[in-house]
């Protein structure tokens, strides 16, 4: 059932003494890849693990203003540092206990560009099936699709080139 309403079908071809075959088409337009899921402001989202440089933790006195922006530096290299949450235009959440030891952050690039992102946690790396989005969802910012994760939960999964450009508006990056 689940296939069919993807629109794609199941056929069954047994063979005696042979064995049995079971093949499960989909459309062309279903796509998968691996995307790292994170959370940002108590909300989960999907980023595509091919844009992720890297993923770290930083201190926040690793945090360095630079002609009134902040950056961070990972392994020798200086990057815009903002946060996911502010660049989505979550709102903002506080959480207990103070100011954290670390923070976790992606670094994701586009072309020439790359931007630290900082985020509430990397939760995992795992296969996921796009879903676009239809007209008129398809072209929200910021947004390139979305996926139903085993636990049932719609994660947004997001769009890199999108992010970049709303980090380089929010004044996060040049």
């Amino acid at each position: 059932e689940k296939t069919e309403k993807l629109g794609g079908c199941v056929s069954v071809e047994s063979r005696r003494h042979a064995g049995t075959t079971i093949r499960i088409t989909l459309p062309v337009a279903l796509a998968t890849f691996r995307g790292i899921l994170i959370e940002a402001g108590e909300r989960l989202f999907v980023v595509p693990t091919a844009q992720v440089e890297r993923a770290a933790r930083f201190k926040p006195e690793d945090v360095q203003s630079v002609e009134g922006r902040e950056t961070l530096a990972l392994n020798g290299s200086v990057f815009a540092l903002v946060r996911l949450a502010d660049v989505l235009e979550l709102p903002s959440t506080k959480r207990n206990g103070g100011q954290p030891m670390s923070m976790p952050v992606i670094v994701l690039g586009a072309g020439d560009q790359r931007v630290a992102f900082a985020v509430d946690a990397v939760l995992d790396e795992q296969e996921v099936l796009v879903k676009r989005l239809a007209k008129p969802l398809s072209r929200v910012r910021n947004i390139a699709g979305a996926t139903v994760l085993g636990t049932g939960q719609i994660a947004p999964i997001l769009n890199v080139a999108d992010l970049l450009k709303s980090a380089r508006k929010s004044g996060g990056a040049s």
